[in-house]
């Protein structure tokens, strides 16, 4: 639009990404009540213009064809992102801050660094296997019959698009200038863990607005079924460890199998090694028994 001003000139842009129940939207609203800005949805049509970046420059050929260089490229893209940061601003009104997540930003944030100069991308790290719990519970909390593989419990599945979501970050893949953030961490000292992002990235947090955040309404962040009971309240610990009475141990030891390469890297310790007893011992059985029941 002629004579707008360019908001990403004017102000400060972080982005947030990880994989999906990482804890980026905990920690989107930590940052934003902390920088007194707005909490806002997912950035969906961003982290798509990013990825769209992302492939073009992947194509080679077919896309110099339409853009001989990587200027021109660029160019392009940055144009249609400052436009739709440009909305963003228009919607909620011009901030010093603005704080938008969308776990995908995880497989994107060196296409980001290129088109925001500048910008501040954080990254949600969590155990794989509390991520794997959260799924499960999202199966439990569906109706009847819906069929996801979440509600059948396909522990490949999830293990697979949870190790997808983070190869980038230790494949080699990744911006120049990340910042880490663990939600074990966040749930259990959060004044603290965000008083050192704060030195880190040189935000001007106030940590007293933390303790009991303002969040974006339910309707706004997710389906029903993928609200946790503890979303719309101040940080807690409780799911720290849940995996332990979540899943049973084959389903444990399978994502610990597939995303051993993440744990290795995050520094998460797999299961201490123990000889299991066969499926139809009686131990086993009634492991399992227990194990239903605490699931409900």
């Amino acid at each position: 639009m002629p004579g707008r001003r360019d908001p990403v000139k004017v102000m400060q842009l972080v982005l947030i990404g990880g994989a999906q129940r990482s804890g980026t939207t905990l920690l989107q609203t930590l940052l934003a009540n902390a920088l007194d800005t707005d909490v806002l949805p997912e950035v969906h049509i961003l982290c798509d213009l990013l990825a769209a970046y992302k492939r073009a420059g992947e194509a080679g050929k077919k896309t110099q064809y339409f853009y001989p260089t990587d200027e021109a490229l660029l160019a392009f893209f940055r144009h249609c992102a400052d436009r739709h940061i440009a909305d963003i601003v228009d919607a909620v009104g011009a901030k010093p801050v603005l704080v938008l997540k969308d776990p995908n930003l995880v497989q994107v944030d060196g296409e980001a660094e290129k088109v925001f100069p500048g910008v501040i991308c954080i990254i949600c790290l969590r155990d794989p296997r509390d991520i794997a719990a959260s799924f499960l519970r999202i199966g439990q909390r569906e109706g009847e019959g819906s069929g996801s593989k979440y509600q059948r419990r396909d522990i490949s599945f999830i293990g697979k698009k949870i190790l997808a979501s983070y190869a980038p970050l230790f494949q080699g893949e990744r911006g120049a200038n990340l910042h880490f953030v663990r939600y074990e961490e966040v749930v259990t000292k959060p004044a603290e863990t965000l008083a050192r992002l704060a030195r880190d990235t040189g935000l001007a947090l106030s940590l007293e607005r933390i303790a009991k955040p303002a969040w974006l309404e339910a309707e706004a962040r997710h389906e029903a079924s993928w609200i946790s009971e503890l979303e719309g309240q101040e940080p807690s610990p409780a799911n720290v460890g849940a995996y332990k009475t979540v899943m049973e141990p084959s389903e444990i030891g399978l994502i610990e199998q597939i995303c051993s390469p993440y744990m290795a890297w995050a520094g998460y310790e797999r299961s201490p090694l123990e000889r299991s007893p066969p499926a139809w011992a009686p131990v086993s059985l009634v492991r399992r028994a227990f194990s239903w029941a605490r699931r409900g």
